[in-house]
């Protein structure tokens, strides 16, 4: 299984609260600097080479109706089901979004833990296929479903 980075910068130390994040799961590093900002995301292995991420609802996830942005949860999507295409079948490929279709279900609130889990259909050449459910516990908050380009690295 190929493991995810786990430095991290600064804010998210001092951000990260061990009490509040589920046991197994470590922050990871991503080098976009929009998803450090609204970081810190964690992830742990979820078997077959799979990873979960989540993340806990702070003050700057959460929108006027004091829910969590919809677009945080899409952001928490893409990035779920990209972490686990890019590093499917053992490899670490680059890949970037082509399409990504979110169903919100149900709203998340500050304090809680929100939970990506998931399934990949295509991890094989140029065109990739994944898709997300986001939970707070066994409450179904998000689905979505995405499509990815990747470029596969011979060198690698």
């Amino acid at each position: 299984m190929v493991a995810l980075p786990t430095r991290f910068n600064e804010r998210q130390s001092l951000m990260n609260s061990s009490h509040l994040v589920p046991d197994g799961f470590a922050p990871i590093f991503m080098v976009e600097p929009f998803t450090t900002m609204i970081g810190p995301i964690y992830s742990k292995p979820d078997g077959a080479n799979l990873f979960r991420l989540g993340f806990r609802v702070s003050q700057e996830h959460l929108n006027i109706e004091r829910v969590v942005h919809g677009g945080m949860l899409s952001t928490v999507a893409d990035q779920a089901i990209g972490v686990n295409v890019a590093h499917a079948n053992n490899q670490t490929n680059d890949v970037l979004t082509m399409h990504l279709s979110v169903d919100f279900i149900s709203p998340a609130v500050l304090g809680d833990w929100v939970e990506a889990s998931v399934s990949l259909s295509k991890v094989s050449g140029r065109v990739r296929f994944g898709n997300c459910e986001l939970r707070v516990g066994d409450r179904l908050v998000l689905k979505a479903s995405a499509i990815f380009a990747a470029r596969v690295h011979k060198d690698r």
